[in-house]
Parts: C-alpha cells; sequence; structure tokens
C-alpha cells in the first residue's frame, strides 16, 4: 500500500499544483522524486507531528491542499488534540494518511501498532474516515480525498497487502462494495484484513456454505444500505477488523443493525480490547490473536451453526 500511496500522489502532484506534503521523518522511496521536482512543496518536520497537522491548518487556511503523512501510531494518538482543534473543529481542507494501520509494524512493538485509531477517530465531527483493502483501492481512495472538500484520514497499511481487485477499484466515498453474493453469511471487513476473509469463505464455500464479502471502505460516512440488506437476507454476520473491536467497524455495524431493529447472530473479530504485546511476521501475529484465515473459518463456521 505504500508503495500504491507514493505513486498515487506523485502522480497527482503533477496535475494540481495545490498539493503540499508535510511528513515527519518519513520521506524515502518516491519522495527523493517528488522533492527533487516539487521542492517547494514537500516539508519534513521530523520527528513533530503536532506541529506538522497545525501547520497543516494553515496550508489549508491559504488554499493549499495539504497531505500529511506520517506512521498511524505517532500522527493519530500524539496529535489527537491538533487533528481535533485545528482541523476538525475548522472544518479545513487537510487530508491525513496514515501508515503501518493495525500490527503490520511487525516486530516494532505495540508502540508501532495502532489498534485504536478507528475509535478514536470516528467521533470527530466533519472528519471523514477511509480504509483501502488493497493497493489497487488506495490510488482511487487518494484521488476522492483530493477531490473532497473537508477533513480526510486514510487508515493505510504497508507493504505486501494482496489484491482483491482485478481491475480499479468502484470506490465512492460513503459507499461499501460487495465483493461476493452469498446466502448464509454475511462477512464485514475493512482494511487489508478481508484477504483472509476472501480465503476462509472458498474454503466455506467448499463446504457449501456461501458467503457475502462486504468491503467497508468508508468508515465514516457509513453506510448501511448494504449492510441491512444483506443481513436481512442471511441473519448471520460477522465483522472483521485489524483493531479493537470495541468502538470500530463492529461497533458500527451493531449501531446499524440495533438502530434499524434487525435481530442477527451477529459476532465481531478483532482484538478484544488488549495490546498486542508479542512480536513476529504480519501474518503470525493476526494468527496469535485469532484473526487468521483458519481463525475467520473456525468463527464462520460457528456462527453458521447458530439459531437465529
Amino acid at each position: 500500500m505504500r508503495n500504491a500511496y507514493e505513486n498515487s500522489i506523485y502522480c497527482l502532484m503533477n496535475t494540481n499544483d495545490r498539493i503540499v506534503l508535510l511528513v515527519a521523518d518519513s520521506g524515502t522511496g518516491k519522495y527523493s522524486d517528488i522533492v527533487q521536482q516539487y521542492p517547494d512543496r514537500v516539508i519534513d518536520f521530523g520527528i513533530a507531528e503536532c506541529n506538522m497537522v497545525a501547520a497543516a491548518a494553515g496550508f489549508a487556511k491559504e488554499g493549499w491542499i495539504p497531505v500529511v503523512y506520517a506512521n498511524n501510531s505517532f500522527l493519530v494518538y500524539r496529535a489527537y488534540e491538533f487533528i481535533r482543534n485545528d482541523v476538525c473543529f475548522q472544518n479545513l481542507n487537510v487530508k491525513f494518511v496514515g501508515l503501518a494501520a493495525g500490527v503490520i509494524a511487525n516486530t516494532l512493538g505495540p508502540t508501532h501498532h495502532t489498534l485504536e485509531d478507528i475509535a478514536a477517530l470516528r467521533v470527530l465531527p466533519n472528519l471523514t474516515l477511509l480504509s483501502p483493502a488493497s493497493p489497487k483501492e488506495v490510488s482511487v481512495v487518494l484521488e476522492k480525498a483530493i477531490e473532497f472538500d473537508g477533513p480526510v484520514y486514510i487508515r493505510l497499511g504497508k507493504a505486501f497487502e494482496r489484491e482483491i481487485y482485478e481491475t480499479e477499484s468502484p470506490f465512492e466515498i460513503g459507499e461499501n462494495t460487495i465483493i461476493s453474493q452469498g446466502n448464509d453469511l454475511t462477512i464485514i471487513a475493512t482494511g487489508s484484513i478481508i484477504t483472509d476473509a476472501i480465503e476462509a469463505a472458498k474454503d466455506l464455500k467448499m463446504g457449501g456454505i456461501t458467503s457475502e464479502i462486504i468491503n467497508v471502505s468508508t468508515l465514516k460516512p457509513f453506510s448501511s444500505k448494504e449492510i441491512i440488506e444483506s443481513a436481512i437476507k442471511t441473519g448471520k454476520v460477522i465483522t472483521i477488523e485489524e483493531h479493537s473491536i470495541i468502538g470500530g467497524l463492529g461497533g458500527a455495524v451493531s449501531e446499524v443493525l440495533c438502530e434499524a431493529g434487525i435481530s442477527v447472530v451477529f459476532e465481531r473479530m478483532g482484538f478484544k480490547d488488549v495490546f498486542c504485546n508479542d512480536y513476529g511476521w504480519h501474518q503470525d501475529l493476526k494468527r496469535m490473536y485469532g484473526l487468521s484465515p483458519q481463525h475467520i473459518f473456525d468463527t464462520c463456521k460457528k456462527v453458521y451453526s447458530k439459531r437465529k
């Protein structure tokens, strides 16, 4: 996802001279090409995320489109007050791009993991919250975010994410995408973990269980249409996220179903009110915390076996 983002922002800067990049000690890779071509439109603030967000608000006030790029955990947690007061409170046209969502920071440990950002940011008025599922979706998400007038947060993974689209993603802000049709289960996921859900759904299908998979790339504003329709059809819903089950995708879906008065068998998969204190590669960490394709398969089988 990082490579997809860097290539996309480079292309967008070539066509939109209002974009200015603000980075926090993370200007590597494609950024070297951008710096060479647009030296006056890239500013490295070093490890000073709060100052960077405050400066972004000033750029937006002057008509620029600032794109603020940093590691998710430091951008969201360290600069939260500035995101809230300087940007969202004033409804300024700032785009936040957070790298390394979930536990994809691997061996860097719990200080670098980002398992609470959706919960923290979903409550902020005026903020649009986007979570692309795969590299091809990143470019479309970024383009739509730049076109959108107002604060936007993009929750990126990092590297080696698998692709779910053969061609361009059909992404639109405020809409969900149905990845596959099914009648027995509704699987709702956000971010790159959807590839694990797709893998589990293939194994379920071999056993005669069909799953409707919904990709939630817009976490706010949250679209309820596809979720309600699918929940009514299957009566059994599983949400999957590389995030705490508190305040994240599972919470948003449960709000929708409760307010619509829909009774279903319901299960939230994610980090269960814990920090990720273990170390290992991305897939290893997901397996340790019950989020591997096998865990998803087993949970789906359990939910399927329950009576509504």
